[in-house]
C-alpha cells in the first residue's frame, strides 16, 4: 500500500515511487479516478503501459472515465447516497450522550464497471 493526495498528480507521484520498489505491484487499486488517471498517465509517459500484465482500478465513476484511453476500469458508488450516509452519521453521533466505543458500521453499495481495453 502507498500512500498519495486524491488527484492526478499525486497518482503521478505514486506510480514513480512505485517503479522504485524491489517487488512492483502487478495491480494498482486507486482511491478515486482522478489518481487512477495520474498514475495511467504517467505510466504511458514512461512507456510501462497499463495491460493485461498491469491492472489499474479507480473508485468513483467519474464521467471522464469512460472516455480516456484505454476506458478506465473502476467501482461506482452513489455520491447521494454517500452523502445521507455521512450525514446519518454526524446526526447520530451529535444526538449520541456518549461515544459508541465499538463505533457503527455502515453499507454504501457499490458496482464494479468493467471496460475494455
Amino acid at each position: 500500500m502507498m500512500e498519495g493526495d486524491h488527484a492526478l498528480e499525486g497518482g503521478q507521484r505514486t506510480f514513480t515511487k512505485s517503479r522504485g520498489l524491489k517487488a512492483r505491484p502487478t495491480a494498482i487499486l486507486c482511491s478515486n479516478d482522478m489518481t487512477a488517471i495520474g498514475v495511467m498517465r504517467e505510466s504511458y509517459g514512461k512507456k510501462i503501459p497499463i495491460s493485461s500484465e498491469r491492472s489499474l482500478i479507480g473508485f468513483d465513476n467519474i464521467h471522464i472515465s469512460q472516455y480516456i484511453l484505454p476506458p478506465l476500469t473502476t467501482i461506482e458508488m452513489s455520491q447521494a447516497q454517500l452523502g445521507r450516509l455521512a450525514f446519518q452519521a454526524l446526526l447520530t453521533d451529535v444526538r449520541r450522550e456518549l461515544p459508541n466505543p465499538k463505533g457503527t458500521e455502515y453499507v454504501l453499495k457499490t458496482s464494479f464497471v468493467l471496460r475494455d481495453r
